[in-house]
């Protein structure tokens, strides 16, 4: 009789003991899921303390970064395109403590980045694959607005860490610009991505750009790379699905009554040898 008694409670030592470890992975686990839901605003409100000098340091590294790996297109067209674009978005964009710095560099990758500070970098491979400027001009909306709302920001601070991050800016932000010109593409939160798509085809449509246009930017990349699996297409594996931010911008299109304004330059070719 002893020995059930004491086998008894063997087993629910055992019982008790496992228990407690399944317990403890559950509120592991929910810490966790807690800290990943509240990641995104921590991270904003972090951002929102980053002061413009220091956004716009941190983007010029950034910027910095890219151009030792691909050089900039030297093309007065292109240059002079790319400012008509800018301009006639700033102007239908809420005022903002930004000024946009575009440099199209030379490189068969279709992909864009928006840098901190207001620095973007459009890959040649991008804009080859467009029609006219107003298509251009529609992925710059949309690269304009991650600036704006400090998702740039918040993609460095996601990248190294809100600690890493001050600690490398209180000691030495050079080590920082560094990590950043490194980081390749900023990965976007899909959020983020469909904020900066919506706000995109708002300055569009106020800027007299028909948010039709984004719809053909967004079908041409589709076609030249045979949809989202294409090699070359790594600007489409950085956002949401194409075939959604096709559909959104459609809508917007059939309801849109404006009056659409041409930029007034020609697509001009994107490098000169």
């Amino acid at each position: 009789m002893p020995e059930l008694t004491q086998a008894s409670g063997s087993s629910f030592m055992r019982w008790k003991i496992g228990a407690l470890i399944v317990g403890t992975l559950l509120l592991v686990g929910l810490v966790l899921s807690t800290a990943y839901a509240a990641l995104p605003y921590a991270l904003g409100g972090v951002a929102r303390l980053v002061p413009i000098s220091l956004e716009d340091k941190l983007g010029s590294m950034v910027l910095a970064g890219l151009v030792r790996e691909h050089r900039p297109c030297e093309n007065p067209e292109l240059t002079a395109m790319m400012q008509a674009i800018a301009t006639r978005l700033s102007a239908a964009m809420d005022a903002s403590p930004y000024r946009f710095d575009i440099q199209v560099l030379r490189s068969p990758q279709v992909n864009a980045m928006a840098a901190p500070g207001g620095h973007i970098a459009v890959f040649s491979g991008l804009v080859d694959r467009m029609d006219n400027p107003e298509q251009v001009a529609a992925v710059l909306a949309h690269e304009m607005q991650h600036v704006v709302q400090r998702h740039s920001v918040k993609g460095i601070l996601r990248a190294l860490g809100i600690q890493t991050f001050l600690t490398i800016v209180v000691g030495d932000p050079g080590v920082l610009g560094d990590l950043a010109g490194n980081l390749g593409v900023l990965h976007f939160m899909r959020s983020d991505e469909e904020s900066a798509d919506d706000a995109a085809i708002q300055v569009l449509m106020r800027a007299g750009i028909a948010p039709v246009e984004m719809q053909k930017a967004f079908e041409n990349l589709a076609k030249s790379g045979g949809g989202e699996s294409g090699s070359a297409l790594s600007y489409l594996s950085t956002h949401p699905p194409l075939a959604d931010r096709i559909e959104r911008v459609r809508q917007a299109s059939m309801e849109w009554q404006g009056q659409a304004r041409p930029i007034g330059v020609s697509m001009p070719r994107t490098c000169l040898p």
